[in-house]
Formats: C-alpha cells, structure tokens, sequence
C-alpha cells in the first residue's frame, strides 16, 4: 500500500504498526451495542491556564473534516480496500520522522455498531504495538453534549478512555474513543499518544484530544 501525504509532490510510507492501531479499534467495533456504565465529564481547562493554540490546516475529505497543526504530515490509508474512501479508511496526523504527537482517525460505514468493543479492541493494538511493554487503563468518560460542531449534537454518542503505555525508553499518554455518526451511518475510531517524560495530568491529555474532536465534523 502506498501512502500520499499532505505535501504536494511527496509520498512517504505508513508506520504500519501505528495504522494497524485504528484498523483493530473500528473492525472489532461493528460488534452490537451494550450499555455500560461510565464515568461523568471531566471538566475542561479554562482560558486563562490553556497554552495558545498553534496555527491550523485543515484536513477535508471522505466526508469528515478536522483541524490539525499545520506543522504535522497526513497519511491515508485504506481500510477494508486498498485506498481510503467514504466507507473505510484510515487517516493519521504526525510529524514527520515517525514520532508524537499523534492523531489518528479510522471508520468505516456499518448498520451495526459497538463503542465498547471499539475502546477494548484500540487498547488491544496499542498493546500490539512494538515496543510497548505496558498498557494501563485510565478514566472511562462518556459525552453527548453540544459543542461547536456537529459530533456532540444528539445521537452522536462517544465513549472515550485515558490510557498509559510505557516503552523502555519513554511512557506515551493519550486516549482511545469511538463514536457513532448517525448521518452517515459509519463508526468512527479516535486515538491521540503524546510521548513525555515527566506524568502528565489527565487535564492535558483531554485538552489535547479536544482540540482535534472540537473541531471534528461528520458531513
């Protein structure tokens, strides 16, 4: 498979152990839908402690749309079929040379839909992934709300989870979320990694996941 990125002229190869992350969230997350319980809102930082937010590009296609500083590469990816389309595919945001942070995005059109079995099956991959020796749960949330564009309008259920991977070099951070989008029926998988060397508090992984989901739409 051939990956093109977002520089005109310019093609690069897929870190396929990164993709394959996606690929396991969303194919096991066509699974029926149970209810479980989950854990409330977290509450979001406040204008005066959030650092300014770089300059945006904008990534377009398959019908969804998202923002993405504009100093990270886009890779696509096929799903289910060779290339990318609006039934299945794979897009990732990272910089260039392999590295974090990153942003990754996967769906694919089904009538049947599992937001649970989409959060076990993206901590599975990450699991998978070379080089990570450990993978730690963290706080299940669950939102429907409004928000500035169309994901958190009413039928767009997401679950979302924190999670904690070490390597023996370095401890990534981030959060695995599905959702459903009832306009297009298709299943959504959602996954940031951050890589640092001092913990992270829970807050700023959520900030930087907000900062792509905000700005997330379906079409």
């Amino acid at each position: 498979m051939r990956i093109v990125d977002r520089l005109p002229g310019k093609e690069v190869n897929m870190p396929m152990k990164k993709m394959s992350i996606m690929a396991m969230l969303i194919l096991v997350s066509v699974a029926p839908l149970s209810l479980i319980g989950c854990g409330g809102d977290t509450e979001t930082s406040t204008a005066s402690n959030m650092p300014a937010r770089p300059e945006m590009s904008t990534f377009s296609k398959y019908g969804f749309s998202f923002e993405y500083p504009e100093h990270l590469l886009v890779w696509q990816g096929g799903l289910l079929e060779d290339n990318a389309n609006e039934n299945s595919g794979t897009v990732q945001v990272a910089p260039e040379e392999d590295g974090f942070p990153l942003f990754a995005v996967s769906w694919v059109k089904t009538w049947q839909w599992g937001l649970e079995g989409g959060l076990e099956a993206g901590f599975a991959g990450i699991g998978n992934w070379e080089g990570i020796e450990n993978v730690q749960k963290g706080e299940l949330g669950e939102t429907a709300k409004s928000g500035q564009r169309m994901l958190y309008q009413e039928g767009h259920r997401m679950l979302y989870q924190y999670y904690i991977a070490t390597t023996k070099t370095q401890i990534v951070y981030g959060i695995v979320a599905a959702f459903y989008c009832d306009d297009t029926q298709r299943a959504f998988g959602l996954v940031t990694m951050q890589s640092t060397t001092t913990p992270l508090f829970s807050q700023e992984v959520l900030d930087n996941f907000k900062d792509y989901v905000d700005y997330f739409a379906c079409d």
